[in-house]
């Protein structure tokens, strides 16, 4: 039977794209992107809606240009600055543990932490003015002078008592410590009571006399321990209105410098702040006096870290701030993006300087702006991603440490913030599924999705834009210049990878890369420009560059290593042909599929399925094989067989729908015993009614076969049938197109498995007549003959 009706002309084969003329290709653009229209309004959309939930998922494929389209989105998108804030913490002088928050306008945080400086050094300054102050010494000097004078008069009374009872009082020197002591006196002199004890062995002090000196000696030392005790008291007294006293004195000028803060920074919280800033000011009015009197240039410092507690720490500074900000955040883990709080240096620290320590993270930088995450990261830190989707959800973040096994736990615990900012991930298709399927939390915080497609149409403007996009691209790379035949070559690869001649794919940085090889090439071999040579060059360099397995592959079916038939027919075996795809790397290799017949009830097993190397698609695809049987030929009598399919000699596991065809065919081959070529290699998928869908990866398909017939050598009946609608994937190279051009090769485009039954039969396929039969001759008759026979065996032997 003839099988012209089915091949493909070398016109319908060949694939080109018409000249581009360079000269008219409308000017690139940096804020141009090319066919993600839909992503980029969906994208307008999220960032336009300030309501909560309108975070965006963008969702697509590396390389299709997803950040790119974001930085240029932002840099339309001119929101007003004046929302932005800046934040800062200050001690809290009530409750130190918990750090006061501090919100101001933009760029006035850094303005009131000057401000605050100056006033701090304005405030030392009055007070070291008023310690040498006249009014203030003369005050002091009287609270002096009439303790002084008290305690003269109480020191001289004792004085006089304990002359009067015979002692003397005496000052002792022991090291560096001086003591007062009470020494009796004899013969004008006063004695220790070692050497009078002395004298009362050596009988020239009696007992009784020393006993007396003894009950005198206490009794005049409690009295002076209560003296000595009480002009304590007094002195500690003295000295609270000496404090007093210099509170009531400074009160007023602190006051008056601290008002004029509050007036500067008219917010309530702030001037609430600087409230309780003068009262512990004037409660520690000593930390200010600590440099006083010429010490040495070290004790700066430590009066510098007594003051900090009155001092500022900006989180988030917006002083510089020009653009709305956009935090790309690469590394979520809790710190990163919350903030964390540094552990002190030493293990004693003032807790009014514990909001020194604070630390802001990628999410408060972002306030008022964008945060952008990769959705793989942030999932792989599941505390992150949690608190992040609180935060989203209440508008407050907290700063907190998290537990550390070689630190203390953090007592510190700073004022949570409210904060407004919209969250951007990035990342594939899968994971939003998973997302929005599992999380309900996802559904409402992230309402926008805008998905970047790997294809765009092929339209003249498309493909217009395409090349001012390359034209741009090797403007600004300094790459040698592309030809207009160039040009094509770039597009017909790239409508390769997008698999389909109406379409470009959408993934510029393979586009680029491809580009910047091309042109490294072109510089050593000499070449002034990018041509369709130089690219084809570039993609077989490329192809060299990965295809080791597939040279190995080839290798041992060359040898013989791997059993595959390129010449003559076979009964219920034929050539089928596989993709190994490597993610950057995808080539086609043929594979020998084999059936085997016999009647029983076991229906179509599936050999691969049985030693757990296929996946649940394979496993579908050979179900769908027993249904095509079933209502195919045995609607008058039951499907009586067994029938094992395999793939001869594949060890690694196999999915998808591609053999579908094949494997039926060999089926179909082995019931009837109607032998098929072995000179024709199959893909496609079938269906239950017996139609051909169309699969992927076509072209990778044929050149791997046409790759192994040619190093066999090319017979001239060698080629491939696939689905008639996958002419429109089918983008092959010039190799494969001249060899079809020759006649040395066929394409076979079929719209039913019959169809590919004619061409690898040689026979009519046979329709069924108004009886339900089919006409004899045909295959379908010899199957349908043949499995009646089998049902009528199972029948015999059973009964």
């Amino acid at each position: 039977m003839s099988t012209q009706p089915y091949e493909l002309s070398p016109e319908e084969i060949r694939f080109s794209i018409l000249p581009i003329k360079i000269e008219n290709l409308p000017p690139a653009s940096d804020a141009t992107i090319i066919g993600q229209g839909k992503a980029l309004a969906a994208l307008s959309l999220g960032l336009g809606i300030k309501a909560k939930g309108y975070n965006v998922y963008i969702q697509g494929a590396p390389g299709t240009g997803r950040r790119t389209a974001l930085l240029r989105a932002l840099s339309q998108y001119k929101p007003s600055l004046e929302h932005l804030r800046d934040y800062a913490y200050v001690s809290n002088f009530t409750n130190p543990t918990e750090p006061i928050l501090l919100t101001f306008p933009r760029g006035k945080a850094r303005e009131f932490k000057q401000d605050l400086h100056n006033t701090i050094e304005e405030i030392k300054r009055i007070i070291l003015v008023h310690s040498e102050s006249e009014e203030f010494k003369n005050k002091k000097g009287l609270l002096l002078s009439s303790f002084e004078q008290e305690e003269n008069r109480r020191l001289s009374m004792f004085e006089q008592e304990a002359t009067t009872a015979g002692f003397q009082i005496v000052q002792i020197n022991d090291g560096e410590e001086q003591s007062t002591e009470l020494l009796p006196v004899k013969e004008g002199k006063p004695i220790s009571f070692e050497e009078l004890q002395s004298q009362v062995a050596s009988g020239e002090v009696s007992p009784q006399e020393w006993n007396t000196l003894r009950e005198q000696y206490y009794g005049l030392m409690d009295r002076m321990r209560h003296i000595f005790e009480d002009l304590r008291q007094s002195r500690l007294t003295v000295d609270q209105k000496i404090t007093e006293l210099t509170r009531e004195m400074l009160r007023h000028p602190i006051e008056t410098v601290l008002g004029r803060l509050k007036e500067t920074y008219p917010s309530p919280k702030i001037n609430q702040w600087i409230t309780t800033l003068q009262e512990d000011i004037l409660s520690h009015l000593s930390l200010f006096l600590k440099d006083r009197g010429g010490q040495e240039q070290n004790s700066r410092r430590s009066h510098t870290s007594l003051l900090s507690r009155y001092g500022i720490n900006i989180i988030v500074d917006r002083s510089t701030t020009t653009e709305l900000p956009v935090i790309f955040e690469n590394r979520p883990t809790l710190p990163n993006l919350f903030g964390s709080i540094e552990s002190p240096l030493s293990g004693q620290e003032d807790l009014r300087t514990a909001y020194l320590r604070i630390r802001s993270g990628s999410l408060l930088q972002a306030a008022g702006g964008i945060l952008v995450l990769r959705a793989e990261d942030i999932l792989d830190e599941e505390e992150s991603w949690t608190y992040l989707k609180r935060v989203l959800q209440s508008g407050i973040a907290e700063i907190q440490n998290q537990p550390n096994p070689y630190s203390p736990p953090s007592i510190i615990k700073p004022e949570p913030i409210e904060i407004d900012v919209k969250v951007i991930l990035m990342g594939g298709e899968m994971t939003y599924d998973v997302l929005y399927q599992q999380d309900p939390d996802f559904q409402k915080l992230f309402k926008i999705c805008a998905e970047f497609s790997n294809t765009m149409p092929r339209l003249p403007e498309t493909e217009q834009l395409y090349c001012s996009f390359l034209q741009r691209v090797v403007h600004e790379e300094h790459l040698l210049p592309l030809t207009s035949e160039g040009l094509c070559a770039i597009l017909r690869w790239s409508a390769r990878q997008a698999e389909h001649r109406q379409k470009l794919s959408t993934q510029f940085s393979l586009v680029v890369d491809l580009l910047r090889e091309a042109s490294w090439y072109a510089s050593r071999q000499g070449y002034a420009t990018i041509d369709s040579k130089t690219v084809r060059y570039t993609l077989e360099q490329k192809q060299n560059f990965y295809n080791l397995p597939e040279e190995t592959l080839q290798a041992m079916i060359l040898s013989d290593e791997i059993i595959i038939q390129l010449e003559g027919t076979a009964v219920g075996k034929a050539n089928g042909i596989a993709v190994h795809d490597r993610g950057y790397y995808a080539y086609g290799i043929p594979v020998v599929v084999s059936a085997r017949v016999a009647p029983g009830d076991g229906g179509v097993i599936n050999i691969e399925g049985e030693s757990g190397l296929s996946g649940e698609i394979f496993d579908k695809a050979v179900l769908i094989l027993s249904g095509y049987l079933r209502s195919r030929y045995a609607r008058n009598f039951p499907l009586s067989i067994t029938a094992s399919v395999c793939f001869e000699q594949m060890y690694t596991p196999i999915d998808g729908d591609s053999a579908t065809a094949v494997q039926l065919c060999t089926i179909l081959s082995a019931i009837s015993g109607i032998p098929l070529r072995q000179d024709l290699a199959m893909t496609g998928s079938v269906n239950q009614l017996g139609d051909m869908q169309p699969v992927g990866g076509v072209s990778e398909k044929v050149e791997g076969f046409f790759a192994i017939c040619e190093k066999r050598g090319l017979t001239g009946s060698q080629g491939v049938i696939i689905p008639k609608r996958n002419i429109a994937n089918l983008i092959l190279n010039e190799r494969v197109e001249e060899a079809i051009q020759q006649g040395l090769f066929h394409i076979y485009a079929v719209e039913t498995i019959d169809q590919a039954l004619e061409i690898l039969t040689g026979n009519p396929a046979g329709e069924l007549d108004k009886n339900g039969n089919f006409p004899p001759g045909t295959v379908n008759y010899a199957v349908s003959q043949e499995l009646r026979r089998m049902a009528e065996v199972i029948h015999t032997f059973e009964t």
